[in-house]
């Protein structure tokens, strides 16, 4: 089975590369994984990701991660969410009437491809990866390319879309995969609370520990 594994950073894609390293020899054999850094924010993972899709592929699957802010209790620092919608949280338009996005503002169909009502869904997971992450929850991304640090901001994304989870790539990866018909999916791990600027608050170490281990459990169910 041919997988794609993208990250943001460095630190996140080493969690994979360890997950993969720690699985017995016979399931590494089945397995033809790459490991790619998309870079931080849309931008470079729309490249990137397209670049290696087209040049390297076809891939059987696609799969981003990463460590991520959680908007809700729900999701406590140290969890794990695989996340099954994703929005474009700053794509829009500012009015007298506050942000609006392109499907509020009537100038994209909310429902023309690759969108369906305004997001960009995970479908098709092939059922076995289905199985081994059962017990983690499932989320609504939204994809941001400043970092919410204000109560204002949060409060808005919160009000426009539902989100539990954010970060800066997700929308870029699913959009992607989505032109490309790969089959794909999404996992964050749980870093901070959206709107906590004081990093001490933060516990990455504990984020990627996380994240290693579903990873880890995703590969061994392939």
């Amino acid at each position: 089975m041919k997988i794609l594994i993208t990250a943001a950073e460095e630190e996140e894609l080493i969690t994979a590369k360890q997950a993969y390293n720690s699985l017995p020899s016979e399931t590494k054999e089945r397995l033809d994984i790459t490991f790619m850094l998309t870079g931080i924010g849309c931008t470079s993972t729309s490249y990137r990701l397209t670049k290696m899709l087209c040049s390297s592929g076809p891939f059987n699957f696609a799969l981003n991660i990463g460590i991520a802010g959680s908007f809700t209790e729900s999701f406590p620092i140290g969890s794990v969410a695989m996340i099954d919608k994703e929005y474009f949280g700053d794509l829009g338009f500012e009015t007298y009437f506050g942000f609006q996005t392109l499907f509020d503002y009537n100038a994209l169909n909310a429902n023309s491809f690759p969108f369906t009502g305004g997001a960009l869904c995970c479908k098709n997971i092939p059922p076995e990866i289905e199985k081994a992450l059962f017990s983690y929850k499932r989320a609504t991304g939204v994809t941001v390319q400043t970092v919410s640090g204000l109560p204002e901001k949060k409060e808005l994304l919160k009000h426009i879309f539902s989100p539990e989870i954010e970060s800066m790539e997700g929308a870029a990866f699913f959009y992607v995969c989505l032109h490309e018909k790969v089959q794909f999916a999404e996992i964050r791990s749980v870093s901070n609370f959206v709107g906590e600027r004081d990093r001490k608050k933060w516990d990455i170490p504990l984020a990627l520990d996380s994240l290693r281990e579903a990873v880890r459990k995703m590969l061994v169910a392939l």
